[in-house]
């Protein structure tokens, strides 16, 4: 089982893709467990393959961000109808 030791640096980086560090929100931005998160955060190696699949989201995730917002922003002028 092959290791990796992240910056923390990186680290920061990464917490600040995230609007909270809550179980839901590490899973939906970062796809991973708060155990995962404790072992980045305290400066513990975790699994390659849990960082490969960490950057991956992360990227998808923010991917998604940069296109929804020039897409679903609203029109000038637009009324969303009621529900």
């Amino acid at each position: 089982m092959n290791m990796v030791l992240v910056h923390e640096e990186q680290v920061q980086a990464i917490r600040s893709a995230l609007p909270a560090v809550t179980k839901v929100w590490l899973q939906e931005v970062l796809g991973v467990s708060e155990t995962t998160w404790r072992s980045l955060r305290d400066g513990r190696p975790i699994r390659q393959s849990t960082y490969d699949r960490l950057l991956a989201k992360l990227e998808r995730t923010r991917g998604l961000e940069r296109s929804s917002s020039v897409s679903d922003a609203p029109r000038q002028g637009y009324r969303a109808p009621y529900s």
